[in-house]
């Protein structure tokens, strides 16, 4: 049985060294018991272009179900906070898969 919070963390990290690669500088939440583990309670990752040009909000998911319970979570997010912005996207890793990205737009 796989831990699921393990998984979890090794897709962040993953997605997170892919960002850094990319040339963005890239944080993670710290997590704590008392509070919850992601920014606004929504994204796992924030990622800022080196040269100022981009500011990238992310929600990493490994199951598909997960995935698209994100994608509404983001859109409800971006339509509460009036965001237009700021890149808002999910990203999916299913085991033995290519990562899906998708960026979370309201038409």
């Amino acid at each position: 049985m796989v831990n699921k919070h393990a998984k979890g963390n090794r897709r962040e990290l993953e997605a997170r060294k892919q960002l850094e690669n990319a040339g963005y500088l890239v944080e993670k939440k710290n997590y704590s018991r008392f509070s919850d583990k992601d920014f606004w309670n929504t994204f796992d990752i924030i990622a800022l272009k080196r040269d100022g040009s981009e500011i990238r909000l992310i929600q990493v998911k490994s199951n598909i179900s997960d995935f698209y319970k994100a994608r509404n979570e983001i859109e409800d997010w971006i339509l509460d906070n009036d965001v237009t912005n700021i890149k808002c996207e999910a990203w999916l890793r299913e085991d033995r898969c290519p990562w899906r990205k998708e960026t979370i737009c309201l038409h």
